[in-house]
This record gives structure tokens, sequence and C-alpha cells, in this order.
């Protein structure tokens, strides 16, 4: 499943749009609950970190057919808290996020009531 994720959020969208992402593999956090990946993560971007989020793939992503993935914001003094995203929506998130041309709040505040991003 690990592999068909990755493939599923490098490949390019229709327009052609990929994602800007490195993949990292921490045993660390199998079995954190959302709020305790989230918390592990010091919002201190750009100082410490290459990219201003987190992609996640937890026990939620890999139990549910639709795959959602855990977004964790990493700017510093922003306060805005996690949400979900189908693996399909990361180009659209990391492009728009890299390029300032939209704001974390953006995405969050778009997800569903279930707190899945699934596009606008």
């Amino acid at each position: 499943m690990w592999e068909q994720l990755k493939a599923e959020i490098v490949s390019p969208t229709e327009e052609g749009f990929v994602a800007g992402v490195e993949f990292v593999e921490d045993r660390a956090l199998v079995g954190l609950s959302e709020t305790a990946i989230a918390a592990g993560y010091p919002r201190a971007y750009p100082r410490q970190y290459r990219h201003p989020i987190v992609f996640v793939v937890d026990t939620v992503t890999v139990s549910l057919p639709e795959r959602p993935l855990l977004v964790v914001n990493l700017n510093e003094g922003d306060e805005i808290g996690p949400f979900r995203t189908l693996p399909r929506q990361v180009q659209a998130i990391e492009n728009n996020l890299s390029i300032a041309n939209m704001d974390f709040f953006e995405f969050a505040r778009s997800a569903g009531s279930d707190g899945v991003f699934r596009g606008f």
C-alpha cells in the first residue's frame, strides 16, 4: 500500500502538475494519534524545515478506502490545525502553498464535514 500511495502522490495530475515532496518512513510515528503526530512537529517553518507541511500516512489512512492523508502545517505562528486530504490532492496543496498562491487555511476550511479535503 505504501508504494501505491507514493506512486499516486508523485503521478502528474491531468493538468501536468506534480508534487514536490520527499518521502520519509519514520516508525516512531506508528500508533500515534492525529493529535500526537501534529504536536510532534513544532511549527518552525522556514527555519528548521525545508517544507511548510507534512503529509502523514497513518492508521486512519490505511484503514479507510479513500486513503486520506493527515496534513500538518509547520508554519511558525500559524495555529491552524491539521486536516486530511485524498492522495490525488497532494499536488494541488503542495503546488499552491509552495508558490504562495493559497494559504493552508484555505485548504483546511474547504475540507468536508468529515475533515477530508477532496478538492474545490
